[in-house]
């Protein structure tokens, strides 16, 4: 049997999709649990009345805690022999599970992971990992590599896990890369892990939370050091050393472009707010590269090289010109 872990908060306008999705199965032995995180909405009452529908489906009502907290008790109530995780906004292709199911017993792997597909502003990015097949843990550092950098490790609805070997919960204490850690953490349990080329599930990102606040880009930046860190230690536990040949501290300051390109969508902070925080990574952009002599930054997307151009040689009032250019296109093809 397969547990899918379902935290439930202002979920009104999604949930019933998603459960759907997941009563339509074409893998029949599930247990669906919706973890009601105390929401502000009818959710709950929601997630009773699916549950009326279909027996497989468990409902559990906790106070608001937080997405972490709602996993965590999904994992502590779950009797299945294999963990799922699905947001209440997502959904699930009809043979995700049987898919995923058949890759773990196939060659008795530990942990599964799938492709997707990226709904982002009206598009679908499909994103597959490079390779389909079963992989050693010790001997796969660059596969493992690659699928981080890739950001393969970043979310949990995209993989299979097997229930007695989740030995770590979610961290509640981050609310920014949380996933990331879990993965990693069950990883180092894990001897083999398979990959699947094909997407198991529609993730939908709009631009709910471009708004941000100061205080949050502010968090923002101290939580991607703080992972930065917990990532390089999961890695030296995984493999025994810290060998990531500059991948992790490319995929921080990929991150750190993508906080800064995000401002351009930050209306309630203003300009001099903006140019601050464009200080404060470059001084954690110029640290980074201190205590790493020798950094090789390869860098992808053009916008991405002329934005760390100019922060890197500490032009904040140029930075933050093209940031703002970048932005004002993004809006003109979103109205398309």
């Amino acid at each position: 049997m397969v547990s899918v872990i379902v935290p439930v908060y202002r979920s009104e306008e999604t949930l019933e999709r998603c459960v759907k999705s997941l009563t339509m199965q074409s893998y029949r032995e599930l247990e669906i649990l919706l973890v009601v995180d105390g929401p502000p909405d009818k959710s709950g009452e929601l997630a009773e009345r699916l549950a009326w529908e279909d027996e497989r489906i468990r409902v559990i009502h906790q106070k608001n805690q937080g997405v972490s907290a709602a996993r965590n008790k999904g994992l502590k109530e779950a009797k299945g022999e294999y963990i799922r995780f699905l947001d209440s906004d997502d959904y699930v292709e009809k043979d995700s599970i049987q898919v995923m199911v058949e890759a773990m017993e196939k060659d008795d792997t530990d942990f599964v992971v799938a492709g997707f597909h990226h709904l982002y502003f009206g598009r679908s990015i499909e994103k597959l990992p490079e390779k389909e097949g079963t992989f050693p843990v010790q001997e796969s550092r660059d596969y493992i590599l690659k699928l981080y950098e890739k950001g393969f490790f970043n979310m949990p609805w995209n993989k299979l896990f097997k229930r007695q070997k989740v030995q770590s919960r979610f961290p509640e204490d981050l609310n920014l890369g949380e996933d990331l850690l879990f993965n990693l953490s069950y990883l180092k349990e894990c001897n083999r892990f398979s990959t699947v080329r094909k997407p198991v599930c529609e993730f939908i990102q709009d631009d709910r939370g471009t708004t941000l606040s100061t205080k949050k880009r502010e968090d923002k930046l101290e939580i991607a050091l703080l992972l930065y860190e917990r990532t390089g230690q999961a890695m030296k536990e995984i493999f025994g050393d810290g060998q990531t040949g500059d991948v992790l501290e490319n995929k921080l300051i990929v991150e750190f472009l993508d906080d800064l390109e995000q401002l351009a969508f930050a209306d309630s902070m203003k300009r001099k707010e903006k140019i601050r925080m464009i200080g404060n990574y470059r001084a954690a952009l110029v640290k980074l590269k201190r205590e790493n002599p020798g950094l090789k930054v390869r860098l992808k997307l053009a916008d991405y090289k002329i934005i760390y151009f100019f922060l890197n040689i500490g032009c904040k009032h140029i930075t933050y010109l093209l940031i703002v250019l970048r932005g004002l296109v993004v809006r003109l093809l979103k109205r398309r």
